[in-house]
């Protein structure tokens, strides 16, 4: 989902409740929208960063533990989370 365009997402989030449009209701404006997909973009590249910064303290002899307790998780949660992706990345 984050390979589309901003205008293409706006698009997108306006047609996800099956084209039946805003509720009678809603009073939001496109940039409410663009604000929305502003930070998704920006959770995105932050859950990037931390699973780059996982990798690199894990590479580095960190146990999950110690990831867990950085990141507010319990050492389980920390490597369900993070252990699948450090796998995937490493066989790229």
């Amino acid at each position: 989902m984050t390979d589309l365009t901003d205008e293409q997402y706006a698009d997108w989030m306006e047609n996800a409740d099956g084209g039946r449009g805003p509720t009678p209701t809603a009073t939001f404006e496109r940039a409410d929208l663009e604000t929305l997909l502003a930070a998704v973009k920006g959770r995105d590249h932050a859950e990037d960063q931390l699973s780059q910064a996982v990798a690199i303290v894990r590479a580095r002899g960190a146990s999950w533990s110690v990831i867990g307790s950085a990141l507010g998780l319990s050492k389980q949660g920390a490597h369900k989370k993070y252990a699948r992706r450090l796998f995937a990345d490493s066989n790229r």
